[in-house]
């Protein structure tokens, strides 16, 4: 009986494959969408546009981008986590998706790893330190300076609590030793004016906020937390150059897939995305927003990119003790 059934089970597996290969090499044959669970407008949502716009063509499908937002992306991650992986639905996410698991691991119903597929990075975009006219320092070495001799009176601007610009802050706090105080701001555009205005005296943000303040002269930038310099601040010098290689700080944008996603359809998602990401229209738009190319890579790459950020922002989140309440 027991060799029958074996048999029988052994069969039915046989006259599946078939089936299941034909289901993959049928793939798309209805649109697709990809969740951004962040606010529609942002650099990941403009992104994720302009790549699926691209890679539509190439897969004779359109690629529907729809917005669930809310619980720092866990609405959005979520949703996909519970989708079939069927490959028509897609995970558009960044820096927030390898912190959640470290700020609120009570509030997870899902694993980031063993919930998803990896498939792309899109792209990255550098971070900028900077300081207001009111601050009376040009260097890095001169604010970390000013910084010590002033310990805990100075303030530094942060979007919310756990969030890249208040963590990045506290990781270059932590390494230099000084004692700041984050003032939360709900968004970049507060947090800038009243970084501006002198009310606060530090703030670590994107280049593509910064840029325009830094260009009028009402900010002004101390170091690129990248290993090279960003093209359109080239004056502007690197936190590897300034002697500290450990607090480059990059948000990333990528693609994840529930899992159990086939292969071979992971697969040729990412090299569509490897092919647009290389088209010189995607390259001017990117230069255009300050966000970096990503060399290409397969979707193991970004994988291990998704596990070294959830052991890195761990590290911070644990060092500054922070707590979202």
């Amino acid at each position: 009986m027991k060799r029958v059934l074996l048999a029988l089970i052994a069969a039915l597996c046989a006259a599946s494959a078939p089936f299941a290969a034909a289901a993959e090499d049928a793939w798309p044959s209805r649109p697709i969408r990809i969740v951004v669970p962040f606010p529609a407008g942002g650099q990941l949502d403009v992104v994720v546009r302009m790549v699926g716009e691209k890679i539509s063509s190439a897969l004779g499908q359109p690629i529907v981008v729809e917005t669930h937002t809310g619980a720092d992306g866990n609405i959005g991650a979520e949703l996909v986590a519970k989708s079939a992986p069927d490959g028509y639905t897609w995970l558009a996410t960044s820096v927030p998706f390898a912190t959640q698991v470290s700020l609120q691991p009570s509030k997870l119903r899902y694993d980031p790893m063993k919930s998803f597929t990896p498939v792309a990075n899109l792209g990255t975009a550098s971070f900028v330190l900077v300081v207001p006219n009111a601050v009376p320092v040009h260097t890095l070495e001169e604010f970390i300076a000013y910084a010590k001799a002033r310990p805990g009176q100075l303030s530094y601007a942060g979007t919310s609590v756990g969030s890249v610009t208040h963590l990045s802050t506290e990781m270059f706090a932590h390494a230099t030793g000084l004692k700041m105080e984050m003032i939360p701001y709900a968004g970049i555009p507060p947090a800038m004016s009243d970084l501006i205005s002198g009310r606060t005296q530090f703030m670590s943000t994107g280049v593509i906020a910064a840029l325009p303040q830094i260009k009028a002269g009402k900010l002004r930038p101390l170091a690129i937390l990248a290993r090279e310099r960003n093209p359109q601040l080239p004056d502007v010098p690197t936190i590897v150059e300034e002697g500290y290689p450990d607090l480059t700080v990059a948000t990333w944008f990528g693609v994840l897939a529930p899992a159990g996603t086939p292969q071979p359809i992971v697969d040729r998602v990412n090299a569509e995305i490897m092919k647009a990401l290389a088209s010189p229209d995607i390259l001017e738009k990117f230069r255009k927003m300050s966000v970096d190319p990503v060399a290409a890579h397969p979707p193991a790459a970004f994988g291990g990119l998704l596990q070294r950020e959830i052991a890195r922002w761990g590290k911070v989140i644990r060092d500054a003790n922070v707590k979202v309440e």
